[in-house]
């Protein structure tokens, strides 16, 4: 359902007039993020996935590696895997475009979060030995998951991994030490009331709890050595980018260690599909 812009009646979706008052509807373009759903639309939803897939590697796994990704992806036949399912997605949308209720929007949507769970499928379990940390074949099980409150927390530990990581976490508050947290908590990890903390790390280099990152279920709350206090929200992540061993949040310096970096980036790309 929509509302018209006039009096604020619900409609139908494909409504051009409101019945209430009879104000004229915007019309949803055609065409949104490049595809033209007035066309065909497998050579455009193949051409989507190649694009996302070495735009992953390339942004995120290391420049210069997308030929030997690409070769992966014959070999081991996911290629043609892919091409089937999005072969059959592209036969789903185009029925329901002719449907009263279709929308370029959700349309875009829908493939956005397909192509995303195909390129990280492959990534994960097809392409192991390629990429340049230990990715944790539990990620897989979100695929298709609504990510919220109840399961945000377990998501961030499997893409974290920190199992291969020798960084100080604390995943259960009780368990760290309060002077850690107190200093934590006046350096800058400054959640709202009602928010729960799912795990701090601490990185300072004596210990004491004054820099490192944590993880709420709504933000990244961060602190780097001689940098101030940061934070961004999981509903307004903007600019994600890997920059030589360290990460650009919003434009801000992250930086925890080059390996919990790749992961924190896949893990942040993965919270702003669901949280946008």
């Amino acid at each position: 359902m929509k509302k018209c812009p006039r009096c604020a009646t619900e409609l139908p979706v494909a409504a051009r007039f409101c019945w209430n008052c009879g104000a004229a509807q915007p019309v949803e373009p055609e065409r949104a993020s490049g595809i033209d759903w007035a066309a065909e639309l497998l050579p455009q939803f193949n051409a989507s996935f190649l694009q996302e897939l070495r735009q992953r590697v390339e942004e995120d796994l290391g420049s210069g590696q997308w030929p030997a990704y690409q070769e992966r992806l014959y070999e081991s036949g996911f290629r043609d895997v892919a091409h089937r399912r999005l072969s059959q997605l592209a036969d789903m949308l185009q029925q329901d475009r002719v449907g009263l209720g279709w929308s370029a929007a959700r349309a875009q949507r829908k493939l956005e979060e397909t192509v995303w769970e195909m390129v990280e499928y492959f990534i994960v379990y097809h392409a192991a030995n390629l990429n340049p940390v230990v990715l944790s074949e539990n990620i897989l099980r979100y695929q298709g998951a609504v990510v919220g409150a109840g399961n945000i927390y377990g998501l961030a530990l499997d893409y974290l991994n920190f199992a291969e990581e020798k960084e100080v976490v604390y995943t259960d508050l009780l368990r760290m030490p309060v002077d850690k947290l107190r200093n934590a908590g006046r350096s800058y990890l400054f959640p709202a009331k009602d928010e729960r903390i799912l795990l701090v790390c601490d990185q300072s280099l004596l210990g004491s709890g004054k820099e490192g990152f944590a993880l709420t279920e709504r933000a990244l709350y961060w602190k780097a050595q001689f940098q101030p206090a940061r934070q961004a929200s999981f509903h307004e992540l903007r600019t994600l980018k890997r920059e030589k061993d360290w990460l650009l949040v919003n434009d801000l310096f992250f930086n925890a260690n080059p390996s919990l970096n790749v992961k924190m980036l896949l893990l942040l790309k993965r919270l702003r599909l669901s949280f946008s």
